[in-house]
């Protein structure tokens, strides 16, 4: 395969942001640069599925994990550490370049999906976003005028449900979080982002980045 290949995935994880203490959801999309997609998975990981219940954030998606083993559209999985491997066979097969999230830090350094990038290029979306489409006049005038600000309130929001709010004119639009789901959005922000033609930075996380400048002051 000739084309450059990228997977874009998220993690749901239990025991908060800061420090979780494992994945019960992985998802991801296998695509190109035009949005062709090539392939999807979409993991369950029962080692933690209990999990979802005990945890503060999690629970309110539990229901929606109970209708995804009903209807057989997920992959059961048995544990964490298989999940990633099965991930890691995908990206072979399909001799992916680029592994992505919005907010890498979290997905590459916080869960054991930190072992994709080990022998892997990777782009932080959230910093791709912020160098292209953030920076247009227009996302700033979006958040102003439906009062989308950050969790400081001293710069507009730029998560990835903003940014896919501001794509699709959609300011009441909510993520599912849920992982393939989100990864869906998060693939289509990134198609936004190369469709800018803009110079944009890889193998970076946002977080470690010194990018205060590109936020948009409130």
């Amino acid at each position: 395969m000739n084309k450059t290949m990228y997977c874009t995935l998220d993690n749901e994880t239990f025991g908060g942001a800061a420090c979780p203490k494992g994945s019960y959801h992985l998802g991801g999309i296998i695509h190109d640069n035009t949005g062709h997609i090539y392939g999807c998975f979409n993991y369950i990981i029962m080692e933690n599925y209990n999990e979802i219940k005990a945890d503060k954030y999690a629970k309110k998606n539990f229901e929606r994990y109970n209708q995804m083993l009903n209807s057989g559209n997920a992959t059961i999985i048995d544990t964490e550490d298989h999940a990633v491997e099965m991930v890691e066979a995908i990206l072979k097969y399909y001799n992916v370049k680029y592994v992505m999230a919005y907010n890498s830090a979290f997905d590459f350094n916080k869960t054991k999906c930190y072992k994709l990038v080990e022998n892997r290029e990777f782009i932080d979306i959230w910093l791709m976003a912020l160098e292209t489409v953030i920076s247009k006049k227009s996302y700033s005038t979006f958040c102003h005028k439906n009062n989308l600000k950050n969790q400081t309130g001293r710069s507009v929001s730029t998560t990835a449900q903003t940014v896919y709010a501001f794509l699709t004119n959609s300011p009441e639009y909510v993520e599912e979080h849920t992982a393939l789901e989100d990864s869906k959005i998060e693939m289509e922000i990134f198609l936004a982002c190369i469709r800018c033609h803009k110079k944009y930075t890889k193998n970076i996380h946002c977080m470690n980045a010194q990018v205060y400048y590109l936020f948009p002051r409130w």
